[in-house]
């Protein structure tokens, strides 16, 4: 790693000077990178160097391809604060998604004025949050969060003074309130403004050099970082799996150090972090993260088992889990994701399987009788692309019977009813501690954070299967997928989606509809930023981050023009980084977060089906569920 970095390095320094006119270039300080001894009369904000930058970036945004105005709402809603003598900035992920050209689905203002005159200007204003109180502004059918510079600074006064004492020389108020503001944020690439109306990006923090080197760096050492907030960990996780970001030495330190602090953070709290990881477009790429970094085991310990064994012992085997999980994320995104019934009844679904497998027939006619929700139609779908389908081990068991209609009807109410029991494992401390009890090796923290009102709905679900009240012949007028009552948890829509991720994993291929369009998953070739880093980000196509859910509301407060939506179009600067890019992909192939899935998968052919005949004696029993984990 460190030759790679030196070699980047000294590529890079050879375009300094033309990277240094178009501000996208800056020396790190590299003597600031050492810790120094500690004192008592330490702050505990001063341990370790902060990496303070004398030369602060100011960027024009149309320079880096962002040509046009930001979606009206947050548009207008800064244009009203300026208008009454306010500065207002874009600040957050929504910046770093506009740069990266990918679709924020929020947009998070703050700005100088209080929380008191922010609600004066609006209508339709509401001030929520004890600890740190912000603005909800509903404005041109959508909610906007507005915070107060003021605000942070009041409930983080030492930190504050602290700051104030490592201020830079001649900087001007307004530099002193973002640079303040970016010091109490969880990352670099998290730290950066943006001023719409004068098209402005500012950086404090070398949030720019770190998406070109596609880098997650805390804004103080990671070990205070995520003292202060161990949310962060479950946030870092969460950016690296969607934007495929790498940690430095000091942050996996950090994560294993701090991982058992996840423990203190509320259920709410775990269960929003764990909603914006699988629902929208990055879940499988997250749980491979959660597990390499033993939080998984914290989480969701039924599911760490079922990984340890596995990825270990004889060989890889493929994860069904994983592959459930990895067609989900090809129809969600972070503007089109599923309310959080969707993933909590795969991982029930999944449970159930390992605690009984199932004949690949009834599996694929499980998903197609959700899908087409109807008995009939989704029995004959099966029996019509019954073969190939894949085999998964110890989920499925050989089909070396034939089963009828009947026999598949009963199995496939039985399997509804034990999904519905499996949701326990994830909502019932005691059920979760009882089941794990059979796996010795397996440690279980008796965490659950799924709440008994997401439970009830996840299984409202698989009633319909298990009771038998789905209409004999009446089903799915439509198979388009509508993310709009998907994202809301409409149950015949969530059916829709579990059926169609069922068959497509067991390989029937019902998806005949094209995937998502390249720019929802990833950043398209022309995004300035993303070109210096294309080819190491090619293999995970994963969607922008969204921190929090915007609601559809009334009409605007203010009448002002809508501004054109974003776009992005191609500027010198671009040609300049096409230019570099070249280079260093001759020079090095950047590393990968992300393990890759090596291992196969089994079809079954006629060929196959004839010989599990003859193994018809040997496969009689099933093995127990505890069985697996030995």
């Amino acid at each position: 790693m460190a030759a790679i970095s030196v070699k980047r390095n000294s590529v890079v320094s050879r375009f300094k000077p033309l990277l240094s006119s178009q501000c996208l270039y800056h020396k790190l300080a590299e003597a600031g990178n050492k810790p120094r001894p500690r004192s008592e009369k330490d702050s505990p904000f001063q341990l370790g160097e902060l990496n303070i930058i004398s030369k602060w970036q100011k960027m024009d945004s149309r320079s880096l391809g962002i040509t046009r105005k930001v979606p009206s709402s947050p548009y207008t809603l800064i244009k009203i604060l300026r208008s009454r003598g306010f500065e207002a900035y874009l600040v957050g992920g929504c910046v770093r998604d506009l740069l990266l050209n990918r679709t924020p689905k929020d947009f998070d203002v703050i700005t100088t004025a209080d929380l008191d005159q922010i609600k004066k200007q609006f209508h339709r204003c509401m001030i929520v949050g004890r600890r740190f109180p912000i603005c909800m502004v509903h404005i041109k059918g959508s909610v906007i969060e507005v915070s107060s510079f003021k605000t942070l600074a009041k409930h983080s006064e030492n930190k504050e003074k602290f700051l104030v004492s490592q201020m830079p020389r001649g900087c001007d108020k307004s530099d002193l309130n973002l640079w303040k503001n970016s010091m109490h944020r969880d990352f670099t690439v998290n730290s950066l403004f943006f001023d719409p109306i004068i098209h402005k990006i500012y950086d404090y923090n070398n949030g720019m050099k770190d998406l070109l080197d596609l880098k997650l760096r805390t804004l103080v050492p990671a070990n205070e970082s995520f003292t202060e907030d161990c949310a962060r960990i479950l946030r870092g996780l969460r950016l690296a799996a969607r934007l495929g970001l790498s940690f430095s030495k000091d942050i996996e330190s950090a994560i294993h150090k701090h991982a058992s602090s996840i423990l203190t953070l509320s259920a709410p709290r775990i269960m929003m972090e764990m909603n914006y990881m699988l629902s929208f477009g990055a879940a499988e790429s997250s749980l491979r993260l959660l597990h390499r970094y033993h939080i998984l085991k914290i989480l969701l310990p039924f599911q760490a088992a079922y990984f340890s064994r596995q990825t270990t012992g004889s060989g890889q085997h493929t994860m069904m889990l994983m592959k459930l999980f990895s067609h989900l994320d090809k129809f969600v995104s972070c503007d089109k994701p599923s309310a959080p019934s969707l993933w909590i009844g795969l991982l029930a679904f999944h449970q159930a399987l390992l605690d009984k497998p199932q004949h690949p027939f009834v599996v694929l006619t499980f998903g197609s009788v959700l899908y087409h929700q109807s008995w009939e139609d989704g029995i004959m779908f099966a029996r019509k692309y019954v073969q190939p389908l894949v085999n998964f081990d110890p989920e499925t068991l050989d089909p070396y019977t034939p089963l009828s209609d009947d026999e598949v009807a009963k199995k496939v109410n039985k399997l509804a009813m034990r999904v519905i029991d499996s949701i326990d494992i994830l909502v019932d401390a005691d059920v979760l501690n009882n089941t794990m009890s059979k796996f010795p090796c397996s440690p279980c923290s008796g965490l659950v954070f799924i709440s008994k009102n997401a439970a009830h709905s996840t299984a409202q679900l698989f009633h319909v299967l298990s009771h038998k009240v789905l209409p004999p012949s009446k089903g799915r007028s439509s198979f388009e997928m509508n993310n709009q009552l998907l994202g809301k948890g409409d149950p015949s829509e969530t059916r829709f989606a579990l059926g169609k991720i069922i068959m497509n994993t067991m390989g029937c291929g019902i998806d005949n509809q094209p995937a998502l369009p390249e720019s929802v998953h990833v950043t398209p070739p022309d995004s300035s930023l993303q070109k210096l880093n294309a080819k190491s980000s090619s293999s995970k196509k994963q969607n922008a981050a969204t921190e929090k859910p915007i609601k559809e509301i009334a009409d605007s407060d203010h009448a002002i023009e809508k501004p054109e939506e974003i776009c992005v179009s191609k500027s010198p600067i671009q040609e300049l980084m096409a230019t570099l890019e070249s280079i260093i992909e001759d020079e090095e192939d950047l590393p990968s977060q992300l393990e890759g899935q090596n291992a196969k998968e089994k079809v079954n052919s006629p060929a196959d089906v004839q010989q599990s005949v003859d193994r018809k004696d040997k496969r009689k029993q099933v093995l127990q569920l505890s069985s697996l984990f030995k």
